[in-house]
């Protein structure tokens, strides 16, 4: 909204990793170096580095360029079990099983010919995980034991992992000394100096066609202080603090600017700005927004606190959150708009229509909502998420992988990403077991998991029916009628317990609601938010759409 007060021909602080915007550093020149040497050398290779510095960043442009001859890997959502880490890597690589393998060594049989025979293809296979932090142990172990896949010659998997600085404290641990072992390079990405701070800041301001005389040198020096040269803080603090500028019709950023923008984005104390600056800043955003039609774009929703029925924050569940105003982070693309997916026999190619961002969302939408035998009108109905409690469903926006989308069990609105700069969007149908039916537009195509692997990467909402009276999330000491129905529904589950007709959430229910939780590999917190509602469902076969139907 300020691009043309200052010049701009696109937003400089994005935190989209556009490869345009990319600021190499004397650190992340590094970390480039030992990714491109995971993906052109046999062995296992370790980048670390703090939230924020630019990890992933790096990984989206290097996979822009990844060579025609290496097939990818990408491992979104490491919280998976040994079994689940094996399905993941056989789904991301197209691997056809006869049937679902009954043992890890049965995956293993599985993956080790396929790596064979895309060797002896002079091809090459790189498995990446993000957020490597998160792998238990037991997975860790079963990774060391994938390196054991190799000919005479090398290694038939090459193993990159991401993660932040603690993943080097659990790789420490002595049982896992042996897969610390083979790591054959490792770095640690440093956040950026004073001096790569002002030179990243300048970059950025000039590539998105300003100057970079908008931040005083005592403004930039502020930036620095309060984020250490974490970029993702630089961006986030830095464009708050261009719009602070925009409010009040100035055109330099000052070190008051970038302090007050540094604590309306942290929450570290009270802004220092009148009230009624900020109310401004409110109204000018909201008129803007309504100018120039953006409000069209629908991003899901599920929190209002002036509706009961819609899911209030609580604590998190597997680590979701239910609240959206605008889609995750667009990765650096490696296909162009229009460009085949896929030409593997079995599957077809998607192709973008030519229909705006918040169109396709909807159309997306509707199918879903049909699946639930809910009319959703396109044109009457502009927000899919506000029309959802009126059926008696919520929206739950959530990333994570193949498989967790196989365990729900349920259709879901996938966002995809490709060189343009908003979403569209698939609503998957149906698996079969080999290939899932996705509508975008309105085509309906037959993918695997690898035809999406350059456009998906983990985010999608999920729509899920409601208990009776439903008010959000249940927790120790709540008092509600709907503890009295999961109460009955978990005696239907396990009927030679009883288990009251309380509708006090009491410390007995907390640990029946974990062990449940626990037994469906969800966080057993004790806490019944949107994860344990579907899983409850599920378990209870209750009237709901398939996506294994």
């Amino acid at each position: 909204m300020y691009q043309e007060h200052f010049g701009f021909n696109q937003e400089p602080f994005s935190i989209a990793p556009d490869p345009k915007f990319l600021f190499l550093s004397e650190s992340h020149n590094e970390a480039l170096a030992h990714l491109l040497y995971g993906f052109s050398h046999g062995g296992f290779v370790l980048i670390t580095g703090e939230v924020g510095t630019g990890k992933t960043t790096l990984l989206r442009n290097l996979l822009d360029k990844t060579p025609a001859e290496v097939d990818v890997a990408f491992i979104l959502n490491p919280r998976l079990t040994v079994r689940e880490l094996l399905e993941t890597l056989c789904d991301e690589l197209g691997v056809t099983r006869s049937g679902e393998p009954e043992s890890v060594k049965g995956y293993i049989d599985v993956l080790n010919r396929h790596l064979l025979e895309t060797h002896r293809a002079g091809r090459s296979t790189v498995m990446i995980i993000d957020e490597a932090q998160n792998l238990t142990p037991a997975v860790l172990e079963q990774i060391r034991l994938l390196t054991n896949l190799e000919t005479n010659e090398k290694k038939l998997l090459r193993i990159i992992l991401l993660g932040q600085p603690e993943l080097q404290e659990i790789l420490a641990r002595a049982d896992l000394r042996q897969l610390s072992q083979r790591i054959t390079a490792r770095y640690h990405l440093n956040p950026l100096s004073r001096e790569e701070t002002t030179e990243y800041v300048h970059h950025r301001l000039a590539r998105a066609g300003g100057s970079p005389s908008i931040f005083t040198d005592r403004a930039v020096r502020a930036l620095y202080k309060i984020s250490k040269g974490t970029p993702r803080l630089i961006n986030v603090i830095a464009d708050r603090a261009l719009l602070g500028a925009y409010v009040q019709g100035g055109y330099t950023v000052t070190p008051n600017l970038v302090s007050v923008a540094a604590k309306e984005v942290l929450g570290s104390g009270s802004n220092s700005l009148p009230s009624s600056l900020w109310a401004t800043v409110a109204a000018v955003v909201v008129l803007t927004l309504g100018v120039i039609g953006l409000l069209q774009i629908d991003w899901p929703e599920s929190e209002r606190a002036s509706n009961p029925q819609v899911e209030p924050q609580t604590a998190p569940e597997q680590s979701v959150e239910t609240r959206e105003v605008e889609p995750a982070t667009p990765p650096v693309p490696r296909i162009s708009s229009g460009t085949p997916v896929s030409t593997r026999p079995g599957t077809e190619t998607i192709e973008r229509p030519e229909l705006p961002s918040y169109r396709l969302q909807r159309l997306a939408f509707g199918e879903v909502f049909s699946l639930w035998g809910a009319d959703f009108e396109i044109e009457s109905n502009p927000v899919p998420c506000d029309f959802a409690p009126k059926v008696g469903l919520q929206c739950l926006r959530t990333n994570g992988g193949w498989t967790e989308i196989n365990n729900l069990d349920s259709p879901v609105v996938l966002e995809l990403w490709d060189d343009q700069p908003d979403p569209y969007y698939g609503a998957l149908k149906r698996f079969d077991g080999r290939v899932y039916e996705i509508a975008v537009g309105n085509k309906t195509y037959s993918v695997q998991p690898k035809d999406l692997r350059d456009s998906w990467f983990g985010a999608y909402v999920i729509l899920w029916q409601t208990p009776p009276s439903y008010r959000g999330s249940l927790r120790e000491g709540d008092e509600h009628s709907t503890v009295k129905w999961l109460r009955e529904k978990l005696n239907l589950l396990s009927p030679d317990q009883d288990f009251g007709d309380s509708i006090f959430f009491d410390a007995a229910l907390s640990d029946i609601v974990r062990s449940f939780q626990a037994e469906q590999g969800l966080v057993a917190d004790g806490v019944v938010g949107p994860l344990t509602w579907i899983q409850l469902a599920n378990r209870l076969e209750l009237p709901a759409p398939k996506l294994s139907e």
